[in-house]
C-alpha cells in the first residue's frame, strides 16, 4: 500500500486537503498549530488503496516546537513513498522556503499550490507551468475547500518522480557546506538526514544536526563553516533571495486600486480599541444565540421526557428496583438530548464558525499583549478556546507552545475554562432558571479569574517565555457541509462518551439512593458542603463531577430527591445554584483531562494543578457565598 504524507506551513489547507482525500476524518481549524498530531486515513488510487497522512504544520524541517519535531519524525521515521507539499500560493515566497528543503530529502515529492483563487484576489498570477520547470517537480494547481484540482493531484501523485534539481547556493556557501559534508561521509557520521540537508542545519546550528558532529573529528570544521558563513546566516539570506527571485520568475503581481473589503473589515478588527468592541459584541451574540434559542428547545425536550417519567411512575409503582433503573435510564437520555440539542450543537457549530473563517488568529492579536501579562502570547488563545469545546483538545493544544513554563501556565488556565460539558451546567441551571445575564456574567467572571491567576503564575514559575510569531490568515467562507461535519466531531464525543456516562451515572445514583449509600457518602463531605452554603445532598455529584462534568447537572435533581430537572428551583435557592455552578466551572478536571494533562506537562505539574483548581473552586464559591449573603 503507498503511503502519502501531506506536509506544509500552517494554515496552508494542508487538513482541507485531507479531508478531500479522505473523507473528513480530520478536522481543519483556520489557525496555525491547529494540528499537533498527525492523522491517517485512506483513499481510492485507481481502485488501489492508499494511505493519506496528514502532518502538523511546520515552517521547516528544523524543528522549535513539538507540532514540528512530529512532522520531522514521521518523514524520517514513516515508510513514506510520496510527499505532497502544499504550498499557499498567496503566499508564495515564504511557502517555497519548505519546499526547498523538502527536495533535499530525495523523495518522490509532488507540489500542491492551494488557494489560488485566493491568490488572484491579491493580484498574484503564477505561471504554473513555469513553477514546474524552476522546481523540477510536478507542481498542481488546486482549491481545496471547493475540491478542484483533486483528480489531477492524485494523477500527479501516481506518477511522482524525486525532484530533478538541487538547491545549490553561492561558491563560497558550498565550498564550506562540501567541506562538512566530505567529513561526514568520511568518517561514517551520517543519519537518517540526507548528508548535504545534515551538514547544513549543522551549520545553521539545528540541535539534532549539529550535536553528533561536535562530538566527533567534524568539530573543528564545523566550526569553521559556522565562523564564515556567520552561523548559517549567509545560508538563510541567500535561500530567501532564491525563493524571491522564483517567485518574481514565475509570478506577476498587480496592483489593486483601492482595499478589499477584508482589508477594510481588519480595520475594525485588528483595531486597538473598536476591535475589542467588535469581539464582545460578537461572543455576546454568541451567547445569546445559544440561551434564547436553547431555552425552547429544552422545554420541548423536558416536556416529553416530563410525560415519560410520568409514564413510569405509574406503570412500575410495585416494581421499586425495576423503577429505579428505568426511570435511571430515562432521565440520562432526557438529560443528553436536553443538553445536546438546544446548547451544544448551536454553540460548537457557532465556534467551528469562527475558526474556520479565520477570527481566532484575529482575537490573539488583540490579546496578545494582554496574554504576556500572564506570561504567555496570543497563540495561547488556541488553547483557551478550544476548551469551550472540550478540555482534552485544548490541554493537547499546548504543544505548539515553546516553553515548559508556558505549557504549563496555559495547561492549569485551559483547564478552568467552560468546555461543552460545564457550559450545559452554566446554561441549563444558571441561564435556564436565574437568567442568561446571569450566565453571561459568569463567563465574565470566569475570564477575570483566569487572567488574574495567569498573573500570579507569572511571577511564581520560573523562567521565560520564548517569543511567538502568529500568523493573520486571510477570511475564508467555509462550507456548510465542512462546518456541519466539524461541530459533528466535537459534539461526537459527547455522543458516544458522555451520553453512555450520563446513563450510567444516572443508573448508579438512583441504585445508590435505592440502596442508601448516599447517606454515607453525603456525611463524609457535610462540613465541607456547609462550609459553601449547600446542601450536604449533593457531595455526591460533586464526587461523581470528577469522572465526567456531563454527570453534575443529571445527579443534582436526582440527588435531590426530584423527579425533574424542572423542580430544581423548590430544593435550591438562586443563590445556592449560583455558588454550586462557580464550584462546577472550576474544580478538578474530569478524568480525561487530567491524564491529559499529565501526558503533556508530567505528573507532578499534573497534581499542582488538580490541588490548584480544587483550591481555587473553594475559594470562589465560598466568596460568591459571602458576596449574595451580603446582597
Amino acid at each position: 500500500m503507498k503511503t502519502v504524507a501531506l506536509v506544509g506551513q500552517p494554515n496552508c489547507g494542508k487538513s482541507t486537503l485531507f479531508n478531500q482525500l479522505a473523507g473528513y476524518k480530520s478536522l481543519s481549524a483556520n489557525f496555525p498549530g491547529a494540528t499537533v498530531e498527525y492523522t491517517k486515513g485512506q483513499t481510492y488510487l485507481d481502485d488501489e488503496i492508499i494511505e493519506v497522512i496528514d502532518l502538523p504544520g511546520t515552517y521547516s524541517l528544523s524543528w522549535y516546537d513539538d507540532a514540528e519535531r512530529e512532522t520531522v519524525k514521521a518523514l524520517f521515521s514513516e515508510d513514506i513513498d510520496v510527499i505532497v507539499n502544499i504550498l499557499d500560493a498567496s503566499t508564495l515566497v515564504r511557502s517555497i522556503e519548505l519546499t526547498i528543503e523538502l527536495m533535499s530529502l530525495e523523495k518522490p515529492l509532488v507540489v500542491a499550490l492551494n488557494m489560488m483563487d485566493e491568490a488572484l484576489r491579491k493580484g498574484i498570477y503564477i505561471n504554473v507551468n513555469k513553477l514546474e520547470n524552476v522546481l523540477g517537480v510536478k507542481v498542481v494547481p488546486i482549491i481545496a475547500k471547493k475540491g478542484k484540482g483533486i483528480k489531477d493531484l492524485l494523477e500527479a501523485i501516481k506518477n511522482a518522480k524525486k525532484p530533478l534539481k538541487r538547491c545549490v547556493y553561492s561558491r563560497e556557501v558550498e565550498k564550506y557546506i562540501n567541506a562538512v559534508v566530505n567529513c561526514i561521509e568520511k568518517n561514517n557520521l551520517k543519519n537518517e538526514w540526507p548528508v548535504k540537508l545534515m551538514a547544513i542545519k549543522a551549520i545553521e546550528g539545528f540541535e539534532a544536526c549539529q550535536k553528533p558532529l561536535e562530538n566527533s573529528v567534524c568539530k573543528k570544521v564545523l566550526e569553521q563553516a559556522k565562523f564564515a558563513l556567520r552561523d548559517g546566516l549567509v545560508i538563510v539570506q541567500e535561500r530567501h533571495a532564491l525563493c524571491m527571485d522564483i517567485f518574481e520568475a514565475v509570478a506577476k503581481v498587480k496592483k489593486k486600486e483601492k482595499k478589499s473589503f477584508e482589508e477594510k473589515l481588519d480595520t475594525v478588527l485588528l483595531h486597538p480599541f473598536f476591535g475589542y468592541i467588535a469581539m464582545i459584541a460578537i461572543f455576546f451574540s454568541i451567547f445569546y444565540i445559544v440561551f434564547h434559542g436553547g431555552v425552547p428547545i429544552e422545554n420541548f425536550i423536558i416536556g416529553i421526557f416530563d410525560k415519560i417519567d410520568h409514564f413510569i411512575d405509574i406503570s412500575l409503582s410495585n416494581y421499586k428496583l425495576t423503577h429505579a433503573i428505568v426511570k435511571g435510564v430515562v432521565d440520562g437520555v432526557g438529560a443528553a438530548f436536553g443538553i445536546a440539542f438546544p446548547y451544544l450543537l448551536p454553540f460548537l457549530f457557532l465556534i467551528s464558525l469562527l475558526e474556520d473563517v479565520g477570527y481566532l488568529p484575529r482575537i490573539g492579536f488583540l490579546l496578545d499583549s494582554t496574554m504576556h501579562k500572564m506570561g504567555l502570547h496570543g497563540t495561547s488563545m488556541i488553547p483557551f478556546v478550544s476548551g469551550y469545546g472540550c478540555s482534552v483538545p485544548a490541554i493537547m493544544a499546548t504543544r505548539i507552545l515553546k516553553s515548559r513554563k508556558e505549557k504549563i501556565i496555559s495547561a492549569f488556565l485551559a483547564s478552568l475554562v467552560p468546555c461543552s460539558a460545564r457550559t450545559t451546567v452554566i446554561m441549563g441551571l444558571v441561564g435556564y432558571f436565574i437568567g442568561y445575564g446571569y450566565a453571561i456574567l459568569l463567563y465574565v467572571i470566569n475570564i477575570v479569574v483566569i487572567m488574574i491567576s495567569g498573573m500570579i503564575l507569572k511571577k511564581l514559575l520560573p523562567g521565560i517565555s520564548p517569543e511567538m510569531a502568529l500568523d493573520i490568515p486571510p477570511y475564508r467562507l467555509p462550507t456548510f457541509k465542512t462546518l456541519m461535519l466539524k461541530t459533528w466531531h466535537k459534539v461526537k464525543d459527547f455522543v458516544f462518551l458522555a451520553v453512555p456516562m450520563l446513563i450510567g451515572g444516572s443508573v448508579v445514583l438512583t441504585l445508590i439512593s435505592y440502596y442508601h449509600l448516599d447517606n454515607t457518602i453525603n456525611s463524609i463531605f457535610k462540613p465541607f458542603m456547609e462550609l459553601l452554603g449547600l446542601p450536604s445532598s449533593i457531595a455526591v455529584v460533586l464526587l461523581f463531577g470528577v469522572l465526567k462534568k456531563e454527570l453534575t447537572l443529571l445527579m443534582l435533581y436526582q440527588a435531590l430527591g426530584l423527579s425533574s430537572l424542572s423542580q430544581i428551583p423548590q430544593a435550591l435557592t438562586p443563590g445556592q445554584m449560583m455558588v454550586f455552578t462557580v464550584f462546577v466551572i472550576f474544580y478538578i478536571p474530569c478524568l480525561a483531562t487530567i491524564a491529559a494533562i499529565k501526558k503533556e506537562v508530567g505528573l507532578k505539574a499534573t497534581i499542582y494543578i488538580t490541588l490548584g483548581t480544587l483550591l481555587l473552586a473553594t475559594l470562589l464559591s465560598f466568596l460568591t457565598q459571602v458576596i449574595i449573603h451580603i446582597a
